[in-house]
């Protein structure tokens, strides 16, 4: 007869391996031996989530404005679009002017002279966030409206990511490595909460893996800065076998399962 057994296995952020970014723990699983012959598949699952919207907008991997080749390295944090201009005219040079309309949601940009703000992928990371595009901006006429529109809202998705061989795709990174895609409907410093209504679960291909590092990510693969705020998240490892008791050797395993499913 072909039976299930599962295990609960909870973690979390306390004992990270990434300091008080807090976005990287490594996983050791259950002690047992997923190889047996009479195990027929192992599944893992994540059962449910607790994640605090402790990340900020302006982040270590988007805080450099690059203007006229001087780079600006800008202090993280969360801010609005008006708290921004005034955030950045304490530190940009004296006679920039910013505006922000509401009716385009994007700035423009005014300076004694014509300046240049060099917004390719190798110069600014701040471009999202302030409506800048991929490419090198120049003023004309000493002013200069940003193409796209701000952006202050918080991450919309985060993702949970383990080297598990689980074939989830990402299309943003090509990336396959993905256990739990998180949407963050949370406000700031909100709890970003998920529980598993689906029951969805994927196989585990590599039985004989003991323990991987359970990532917190964004959509292309940076570990977030959750700044010391930890997270918990609760897996269910659920092994199905022939029940096959008569072998001792399997029988020792089985019994360090908790219940039947």
């Amino acid at each position: 007869m072909l039976r299930t057994k599962s295990q609960i296995l909870n973690v979390s952020s306390v004992n990270s391996i990434n300091g008080d970014f807090k976005s990287q723990v490594n996983v050791n699983l259950p002690d047992q031996n997923f190889t047996d012959p009479n195990i027929k598949a192992v599944y893992i699952s994540v059962q449910h989530c607790e994640v605090p919207n402790s990340f900020y907008i302006v982040n270590y991997t988007n805080n450099q404005l690059v203007v006229n080749g001087t780079t600006y390295v800008l202090q993280r944090g969360n801010y609005s679009a008006t708290s921004f201009i005034t955030y950045l005219l304490t530190i940009l040079p004296s006679g920039f002017g910013i505006t922000y309309s509401t009716i385009t949601n994007k700035y423009t940009i005014t300076y004694s002279t014509n300046f240049t703000i060099n917004a390719n992928s190798s110069a600014s990371t701040i471009n999202s966030v302030m409506g800048l595009g991929n490419a090198s901006l120049t003023s004309v006429a000493n002013t200069l409206t940003l193409p796209n529109c701000v952006n202050f809202l918080p991450l919309s998705r985060l993702n949970f990511r383990c080297p598990l061989k689980l074939r989830n795709f990402n299309q943003t990174d090509n990336s396959g490595d993905i256990i739990l895609s998180l949407q963050n409907n949370a406000p700031q410093m909100g709890s970003i909460n998920f529980s598993n209504t689906m029951g969805t679960r994927f196989l585990l291909p590599d039985k004989s893996i003991t323990s991987f590092v359970l990532s917190l990510t964004n959509d292309a693969g940076q570990v977030l800065n959750m700044n010391g705020v930890d997270w918990y998240l609760t897996f269910q490892i659920d092994v199905d076998f022939w029940d096959n008791l008569s072998d001792n050797s399997f029988r020792s395993i089985v019994e360090q399962y908790s219940n039947n499913i």
